[in-house]
Order: structure tokens, then sequence, then C-alpha cells
């Protein structure tokens, strides 16, 4: 609960920073051209992730930990998905459901505005090619935890979805093994799980590693973790709560980690200006987040950690 509250406080405070530094996708990118920019590069991994997970129009799909809703609006505006996003940053919630109320708004100015705040109905997003209404996707943003994302979701809702997409966010979890059992129950039969994450090598070093073992505590306390989990470890969970890989993990760390910062020195001249303005605002949880973004990046190098997507199948 102690490390709960901190991740919840930690998003509501750097929301509004992370959506200037990161932009609407909160995650890291997929580089895979020197010509890519990281905000190309971020969403060449959610187009990664969708292409994996074979989501297409009409695809119902539950965003867990979405931050600010970028994913989200993407899913249903460039895919016509409709798409369920779920954050426990009541911030994080504000800020997306406003920007995807402003979108909507331009995209349909003819259409009555729909409410920007309190509202947990769905918000039409049409894409620029679609004619009205056709292909529309729908994008709401829920206040809901993980832990509770069953009992809220199938209970209350009586939802299910195509698709359940994590960004990012299982590496946080203590409840692993519920947040799987969670989404086999919230699927459809034939849906898939999709998870992008950091993950330590199942070949680590010796445990004696002063080096393996600072750049893991360093992860851990600065970007709030209990421990990172290996692949076959969430491959073993899945399979515990029914699911069957649907493809193999399909390893991008050297494409990921080139997003990485490279310094927190303010001499750095390579630290975006973004960043130091991160720094300056949110004071030592900032701080203590970009050096765990270090530790990430060297993990990376040493062979600690990859950085992998995985799907799996109901």
């Amino acid at each position: 609960e102690r490390l709960k509250k901190k991740i919840q406080r930690h998003y509501d405070m750097s929301a509004e920073q992370f959506l200037k530094v990161w932009g609407e996708h909160i995650h890291h990118g997929y580089l895979k051209s020197p010509t890519d920019t990281n905000e190309q590069a971020q969403l060449n991994q959610v187009i990664l992730l969708a292409e994996s997970s074979g989501v297409s129009a009409g695809s119902k799909v539950l965003d867990i930990g979405c931050g600010i809703g970028g994913t989200a609006r993407y899913l249903a505006r460039e895919r016509g998905c409709k798409v369920t996003a779920i954050t426990n940053s009541r911030h994080q919630v504000e800020i997306a459901r406003k920007l995807t109320v402003a979108e909507a708004s331009m995209r349909s100015p003819s259409q009555p505005p729909p409410s920007a705040s309190g509202s947990t109905d769905f918000v039409l997003l049409s894409s620029s090619t679609s004619s009205a209404g056709t292909d529309a996707g729908a994008v709401r943003v829920l206040d809901v935890d993980v832990d509770q994302m069953r009992e809220h979701l199938e209970g209350a809702l009586g939802e299910t979805f195509d698709c359940i997409w994590m960004s990012e966010v299982i590496f946080h979890l203590h409840a692993r093994q519920l947040c799987f059992d969670s989404a086999f129950a919230l699927l459809d039969p034939g849906g898939c799980f999709v998870i992008a994450d950091i993950f330590r090598t199942a070949h680590d070093p010796a445990p004696s590693s002063k080096r393996t073992q600072k750049e893991l505590a360093s992860i851990r306390r600065n970007h709030l973790c209990p421990q990172l989990g290996t692949v076959e470890e969430y491959t073993q969970m899945a399979r515990e709560a029914g699911f069957r890989p649907r493809h193999e993990p399909i390893d991008i760390t050297n494409n990921v980690a080139k997003t990485c910062p490279h310094d927190l020195s303010f001499r750095d001249t390579s630290l975006p200006i973004g960043s130091v303005l991160y720094l300056i605002t949110q004071g030592r949880d900032a701080i203590g987040y970009m050096r765990g973004m270090r530790s990430m990046k060297q993990a990376y190098a040493h062979g600690t950690a990859i950085y992998a997507v995985l799907c799996f199948e109901k």
C-alpha cells in the first residue's frame, strides 16, 4: 500500500511535466531509424504493440495505466478501437479527459462538445479520413486501480475486451499474478494481453556482482517497483492464469535504450531542456526518477535487463 501511494503521488505530481517532456505517450520510444524523432519513436512502439495484438476497427481495448491517454486516443483515432483507459492517478485522469474532449471537439466542431470533467462516458474520436461516424473510435478514461479492475469493469459494468494493453506498468505491481488472472477474466475468448516493459535477464551475472545489484536496486528504488521479473517468470504467470503465448517475445532493447537519457549532470548538453525543467520543478523525486532512467540504460548495456514486447492469448 505504501508503494501504491508513492506511485499515485509520483504520477499526480508529474502528470503535467511528463506531458511537456514525454508528450502524450508516456513511455519509451522504439527507434527504427536514425532519423526518427522521439515522438515518432513513441508512435513506433504503439504501432508495434497494435500489430502484435492485432487490434482493428471495433476492437474493445482496455489500456491499463493509460497515463494521459495518448495511446488510447491513437487507437481510437487511427485504428477505430473502443478504448477504456484506466489509471489510479486522479490528475492523469483529469488531463486525459480534457485532452480527449479537446481532440473530439477539434475533429467534430459541429457536434455538441462532450463534458470534460467527471464524465465516464465514451467520447467519439473519428479520424480525419472517416466520414461522419464511420469507423469512429471512442475513448473513456476511468479512475480505477489495477487491483480492483476486475471487480469494477466485469462486476459493476459488465465489460469484457478483445485486447488488454499494458505499456511500462506491470513492473510497478506487487500483485502480478492477480493482474494476469484479472486480465484473463476480462478478455473474450481469443482476446490477447499485450505487455511492453523492462525485464531482468534470466542469465544474470553472479549475485555477488556489485554493479548488477546496484543497477537493479536503483531501478527498484527510483522507479517504484518491488523487483524486476524475467520474461520466463511472466510467461509462467500467464500460463497459470490460462493464457498461451501468441508469439515469441520481441526483444527491442537496442532500439529502446537509445531513448534513455545519457547523464544527469546539468553540464551534459545532451540532456533535453524539458528534462532539466522537470528536475527543477519536481525536486528530489524527479532526480531519483532520472537516476533510475540512467540505471536502466546501464542495465541494457550490461545485459542486466532487456526491454521486450510479450503477447498472450486467451
